[in-house]
């Protein structure tokens, strides 16, 4: 008697099964959406940042209602606050945005809520001037350098060395002007000269 409730019970257990698998999050297998994100993985790991990036962004456009569209979101912008990228707080804001928005019902099955949340508020903070964020402090350390300029005079004594190399020049010029006539002298008496026929 206990083989035919058996038989019963497989095909509901079977069905809940996959009705409570695809309210979670879970989803069909697909071979493309799967190289796609371990690709983007592997980018991100080799520090290719703008790879990965590309790769998160096809993932999101091509699969938006999966959970790797979904969970690709959330590394757009993380990457997108990467300073060893494409440092953009304004589309790090816009894909925490979307993010948390598309996964309100947690039908998606998102990780990274909490983090989404902290990373959005930094984003937000990040595009705010200075003196308007609360509580991400700007670094007003001042570096300034002095640079020196080849020949622009700045007081008395280098104006008399700018003076004095100009001399220099103007000498070396007359000096060379005046080895070249000899030397055009000197060719001159050298060479043989036509006879008269």
């Amino acid at each position: 008697m206990k083989t035919p409730r058996i038989l019963l019970l497989l095909p509901l257990l079977a069905a809940c099964a996959t009705l409570g698998g695809r309210g979670r999050g879970a989803e069909a297998p697909d071979p493309a959406r799967t190289r796609l994100w371990e690709q983007a993985f592997d980018a991100y790991s080799h520090d290719s940042l703008r790879v990965s990036q590309a790769i998160f962004q096809r993932l999101a456009s091509d699969y938006p209602r999966t959970h790797a569209g979904h969970e690709a979101r959330y590394y757009l912008g993380v990457l997108s606050l990467d300073p060893r990228g494409n440092f953009d707080p304004r589309a790090a804001d816009e894909h925490f945005s979307l993010y948390l928005a598309d996964d309100s019902i947690r039908a998606l099955g998102g990780l990274h809520r909490r983090e989404a949340t902290t990373l959005r508020g930094l984003a937000q903070e990040l595009r705010n001037p200075c003196g308007q964020r609360g509580g991400v402090a700007c670094d007003t350390t001042v570096v300034s350098r002095t640079v020196t300029v080849p020949g622009a005079p700045e007081g008395g004594a280098s104006a008399a060395e700018v003076t004095r190399l100009k001399r220099q020049v103007a000498d070396r010029d007359q000096r060379i002007q005046a080895l070249q006539a000899e030397l055009e002298r000197i060719r001159n008496t050298l060479a043989p000269r036509p006879s008269p026929d």
